[in-house]
């Protein structure tokens, strides 16, 4: 198999950035998944299809926005009945087929599509505040939950994952212009690229 190439190899150069200072405000990295999958079912198929997802990859699924973790990934709500679902495990489009009949809910193999990016840091949360329209504070945007949003026309899927991370899902193609916002966003406050 070929190695996939990263849409930001030469954008994501690392280093430090911006307003220099003992401590850059956030960090940011860009990671090519292993395996990413979108699930989605119907409403009268819900229950089996949350069923026959647990079963295959040996957790229960969370209820509302919560991440769900298995032993190989962590199962994130986007919307009612659908999930995008990541692991490390390059057979999680096998494993999830043989588990869902095409009549229970559709598997999508988006790993391909779409890149993770993360930011960490004390100003994580200020950062995204800046061009994503959502309340990053904990008590509204907690630790495990996901969100859905978008900056301009770029899809979004956010996980926080600590109270001073998140992990932003978004297609492939959008890379190179999201990255070049949040850098220039970064800048005010210093950043590091890993």
């Amino acid at each position: 198999m070929a190695e996939r190439l990263s849409p930001l190899a030469e954008l994501a150069l690392p280093g430090e950035y911006g307003a220099l200072t003992a401590t850059p405000g956030v960090t940011l990295s860009e990671d090519i998944c292993t395996a990413l999958v979108q699930v989605a079912c119907w409403p009268e198929t819900l229950d089996a299809c949350k069923v026959a997802i647990g079963k295959a990859l040996e957790s229960e699924i969370a209820d509302g926005r919560s991440v769900s973790r298995a032993k190989e990934c962590s199962i994130m709500p986007t919307g009612p009945g659908r999930w995008l679902i990541e692991s490390d495990n390059e057979k999680l489009e096998t494993t999830l087929r043989k588990a869902l009949k095409p009549e229970v809910a559709s598997v999508t193999n988006l790993t391909h599509a779409r890149i993770r990016v993360t930011v960490k840091g004390e100003q994580a949360d200020w950062l995204l505040a800046s061009g994503i329209a959502l309340d990053f504070h904990i008590n509204s945007f907690p630790v495990s939950m996901v969100q859905v949003s978008h900056h301009h026309e770029v899809g979004l899927t956010i996980h926080r994952t600590a109270e001073d991370c998140f992990e932003l899902y978004l297609f492939t193609s959008f890379a190179r212009s999201f990255w070049q916002w949040l850098s220039d966003a970064a800048a005010e406050i210093g950043y590091r690229v890993n």
